[in-house]
């Protein structure tokens, strides 16, 4: 039997197993990626749920998940005495807490769902592990990281320099 055909009786069925290709394929961090490397990299996900207001991680704790938001949103803020500073807010198909896989060092924010969430989770240690096994794919990991980290630089500057109040 041809490949696609197979294929494309596996896609029919309808499993809480099957893999999302076309909800991987709007994230940023996968869009390069082919279907057979999203499969490889499917093992190491973890999905959450968190119902509103509820904190996803606080300021200070370790960081050894990185997330990805399959539905809802989130808050991410920083607690100054008794004022919060909202950061930013994190929208469906985008990732946040990816600093710890670089940086060993606490969160630097709090994290809550404002609304009912899914969440994607992958463990630092999971995936750091994978680029290692799987140096080819890693490096498309690692170059979307990169892309994502500077294009949120970019629009962070321009946003700040569009607020410039000189």
């Amino acid at each position: 039997m041809p490949l696609n055909y197979i294929k494309k009786l596996f896609r029919q069925k309808k499993s809480k197993n099957m893999i999302d290709y076309d909800f991987y394929r709007k994230l940023s961090l996968f869009e390069t990626l082919t279907d057979n490397e999203i499969l490889q990299l499917n093992d190491l996900l973890i999905s959450k749920t968190y119902k509103k207001d509820e904190v996803i991680y606080k300021e200070n704790h370790p960081q050894a998940v990185i997330y990805i938001i399959k539905s809802g949103s989130v808050r991410l803020q920083i607690d100054l005495a008794h004022f919060e500073f909202k950061i930013t807010i994190v929208q469906q198909y985008c990732h946040f807490g990816e600093i710890g896989l670089f940086l060993d060092t606490p969160r630097i924010c709090t994290a809550t769902a404002i609304e009912d969430t899914e969440l994607i989770a992958i463990k630092k240690s999971d995936i750091k592990q994978f680029i290692l096994t799987n140096p080819g794919t890693g490096i498309k990991l690692l170059y979307n990281f990169g892309k994502s980290v500077a294009t949120l630089l970019l629009e962070t500057s321009k946003s700040i320099r569009h607020h410039d109040l000189r």
